[in-house]
């Protein structure tokens, strides 16, 4: 008991070191994402641009804003989401194609 004891000092202050290293890792990243302004890629789901690629929409509109693109000679409607695409962008799902 008195080993546990006589050790606890040093627990504390390992425990208060890893405290304060993953407060500091959070504040970096919580910087950087702001230095890059919050600024996300989009996939425009079901569009396809010359090359045969979807087309991409890079934004720092939050979720939830709906935005307007010319994808094949027509003027096209998308909704920004959080839904996150396995190629690390996010989705933009089309409004107007889908109203009947």
């Amino acid at each position: 008991m008195k080993l546990l004891l006589d050790a606890l000092p040093e627990l504390l202050g390992g425990l208060g070191a890893a405290l304060v290293l993953a407060g500091l890792t959070w504040l970096v990243r919580w910087a950087l994402g702001r230095r890059n302004g919050g600024l996300r890629r989009y996939t425009l789901l079901s569009t396809v641009g010359s090359d045969g690629n979807p087309i991409l929409h890079v934004t720092t509109r939050p979720a939830g804003t709906t935005i307007s693109r010319d994808t094949g000679g027509q003027r096209e409607r998308f909704e920004l989401t959080d839904v996150m695409m396995p190629d690390g962008t996010y989705a933009a799902e089309p409004l107007d194609r889908y109203n009947v």
